[in-house]
């Protein structure tokens, strides 16, 4: 009996972690406006509560979903670096170079709504936005030169990189040549050339 309902359990996770990759790979092409249960259950051929079994609640969906994705991009970025430590300049070239490519692209878009959304305090992007920014400043810290100013220099780059998207997002090509320009300032004030 105890076998059966550890089976259970496992079968349950798997099929858990199955809806929740298809549930990434939906947001990514749709969009956080695809995240009302209805939508999902139908876009993935099931019902809405079906999903609250596998969920509990659509809070639960939704940070499990962006959990997912944040650590898929997360491991892009990763893979994309060689995990050596980098002048800030040399760190955001390299990001926004990364945020440009197309397989990128929609998680950026995403990860802007979702900072969007919590910063007007929509829940549960709220809670989701603050412990994102926590979570990218941390990885850029792992990444850029350490210094007394770390801290500051990763949230100003993870500012820069996001401002970027959002406006690239909204005219695209309005901020040609500006990644470069902020870079060589960062550059210029550790004392280091492009």
């Amino acid at each position: 009996m105890r076998v059966a309902v550890m089976d259970e359990v496992a079968e349950r996770a798997r099929r858990r972690r199955e809806l929740t990759e298809r549930l990434v790979d939906l947001v990514l092409r749709e969009g956080l406006g695809t995240m009302g249960l209805r939508g999902l259950a139908k876009a993935l051929g099931t019902s809405d509560r079906m999903l609250i079994y596998y969920y509990s609640n659509k809070e639960n969906l939704v940070s499990e979903v962006l959990g997912c994705l944040i650590g898929r991009l997360l491991v892009m970025f990763s893979a994309a670096g060689d995990g050596e430590r980098v002048e800030p300049g040399v760190f955001l070239t390299r990001a926004l170079a990364a945020g440009e490519a197309p397989e990128v692209r929609p998680f950026m878009c995403v990860l802007s709504d979702v900072l969007s959304r919590g910063g007007r305090g929509e829940r549960p992007y709220d809670g989701i936005a603050s412990e994102l920014v926590g979570s990218w400043t941390g990885f850029i810290r792992s990444r850029i030169t350490e210094t007394d100013a770390a801290p500051v220099v990763a949230i100003a780059l993870l500012a820069i990189v996001e401002g970027m998207t959002v406006l690239e997002l909204a005219r695209p090509g309005v901020t040609a040549g500006v990644g470069e320009m902020l870079a060589g300032v960062l550059m210029r004030r550790s004392g280091r050339k492009l």
